[in-house]
């Protein structure tokens, strides 16, 4: 990851250079032009490969509206590379760059809603946004159809219903028909490769919405190539695999911790086995899968991953990575449901509630403890320790003991999270470097052990809620 980091740094300032000394011969040249603008200020250009980086900021001239950018020609990655004009996420335009078309130009209205770019140069980003905006409107009617038909209260033979019934369906066979066209008629085009690789399933809407997000995911990749390494420099993988797993951070859906876990898990090995027949789509749908349940905090699904994956690590890791990794399989085998928890060491600074005292964790006496590991520079943590500490009492009678290991840095820090708590409190104050953080694996705050009473690992959590379920 240093490596590819590196990279983008340097074709950052290629890119910038260029803009001064590339000709028209040895560069392309993208340029557009924001109407009516009084909001934007620069352009910043996406490339995508395993999550997106940026590698060039571009200003848009405050009277005209207009910016511009050369690219050189020999060190371009031809693919889809995404020009963000706001902070929002939503406000941006991608565009194929294929390597042979060296001028590229569009407009946009900034003033419009929609915001739909207009390409007055490159055939290939006219072809691609004409059929996006043929496909989205139809896709519009199907869906408007679709919330008609199902709140019309049918009945047989009635007309009005039939009527629109048959109309849907024609709307489907033309979006088919399209589609199907668009494909044959622009082979080996990159156009070409971000339509076939579009969802397009139609539920049923009559069924209820659980059952329709059941078969719309259970119909996910179906139309989807896994196994083109030329898309991973397109937003599509990306967004594909992050749509996918969606599915199971859906509050609606109201599932259970332990739901989400063994629902991501499962994803997991669908997209493994999806991306899993060419070597790169294969080492990149693991190091984004890697990369996302490091940033939403999923340990145990990293740690899945990680164990069930290892040879495809081994293939994309460089040997520091590799070395990170031997070492986390080792603390998970020693960390394992079962095995004998290494102990910790009350420092100084800790905070003993009344009638409690102990130089270590062993020295305790009950038939189990919930041990936290938690930080008062932590929002999350910030939210559950007080609910911990709320069902303290009922912990208690339950013979559980709470333990929390602060990441806090400073004794101010730690005494302003910790002093109010009714449990045992404990902080080495060396945050990720804490003995106890390391003996334990931590990577995420705030997270939760149950060990029993011979301090043997009953389980982790990620949350209270968990705990408690």
């Amino acid at each position: 990851m240093k490596k590819l980091l590196t990279f983008y740094v340097l074709l950052l300032t290629n890119l910038l250079l260029s803009t001064f000394y590339c000709t028209a011969q040895d560069s392309i040249t993208i340029s557009g032009e924001f109407q009516n603008n009084t909001q934007y200020a620069k352009v910043v250009v996406q490339k995508f490969d395993v999550g997106s980086f940026a590698i060039a900021a571009i200003p848009i001239d405050k009277i005209s509206g207009k910016f511009a950018i050369n690219i050189p020609k020999d060190e371009l990655i031809p693919g889809v590379y995404r020009l963000q004009y706001s902070q929002s996420s939503q406000e941006y335009v991608d565009v194929i760059l294929n390597g042979n078309e060296l001028q590229i130009s569009f407009s946009i209205d900034a003033s419009s809603e929609t915001k739909q770019p207009i390409f007055s140069q490159s055939k290939e980003n006219k072809l691609w946004y004409s059929y996006k905006k043929e496909a989205a409107e139809i896709r519009f009617k199907i869906e408007l159809l679709q919330q008609f038909l199902s709140n019309y209260p049918s009945a047989e033979g009635d007309a009005i219903y039939t009527q629109n019934s048959e109309f849907l369906e024609t709307l489907k066979k033309e979006f088919a028909r399209k589609r199907k066209d668009f494909l044959a008629t622009h082979l080996a085009t990159w156009a070409r490769e971000m339509v076939a690789n579009e969802v397009s399933y139609f539920p049923d809407l009559k069924d209820d919405w659980r059952i329709q997000d059941f078969e719309r995911r259970k119909h996910f990749w179906d139309a989807i190539n896994t196994q083109n390494p030329a898309l991973i420099n397109t937003p599509l993988y990306t967004s594909l695999i992050l749509q996918y797993l969606q599915y199971y951070m859906n509050p609606d859906m109201q599932f259970s911790e332990e739901e989400m876990t063994n629902g991501f898990k499962k994803s997991v090995d669908t997209i493994m086995t999806k991306f899993g027949n060419n070597t790169k789509t294969q080492e990149f749908a693991y190091k984004y899968l890697s990369l996302g349940f490091k940033e939403i905090k999923q340990e145990e699904v990293l740690q899945y991953l990680e164990e069930n994956y290892t040879q495809v690590a081994q293939q994309c890791l460089d040997n520091l990575e590799k070395d990170a990794l031997a070492q986390r399989l080792a603390a998970y085998e020693a960390m394992k449901v079962g095995s004998k928890a290494p102990d910790i060491t009350f420092t100084k600074t800790t905070y003993f509630p009344q009638g409690i005292t102990a130089k270590k964790l062993s020295d305790l006496h009950a038939e189990k403890y919930l041990l936290i590991f938690a930080a008062g520079w932590c929002p999350h943590c910030t939210t559950e320790i007080p609910k911990v500490a709320d069902r303290y009492q009922n912990l208690k009678a339950k013979g559980i003991e709470v333990i929390l290991v602060s990441l806090d840095e400073t004794t101010t820090d730690f005494a302003q999270f910790a002093a109010p708590l009714p449990f045992i409190s404990t902080t080495d104050l060396q945050k990720w470097d804490g003995q106890a953080v390391k003996d334990y694996q931590v990577y995420a705050t705030p997270s939760y052990f149950m060990l029993d009473k011979d301090l043997k690992i009953v389980r982790k959590y990620s949350s209270f809620d968990a705990v408690m379920q």
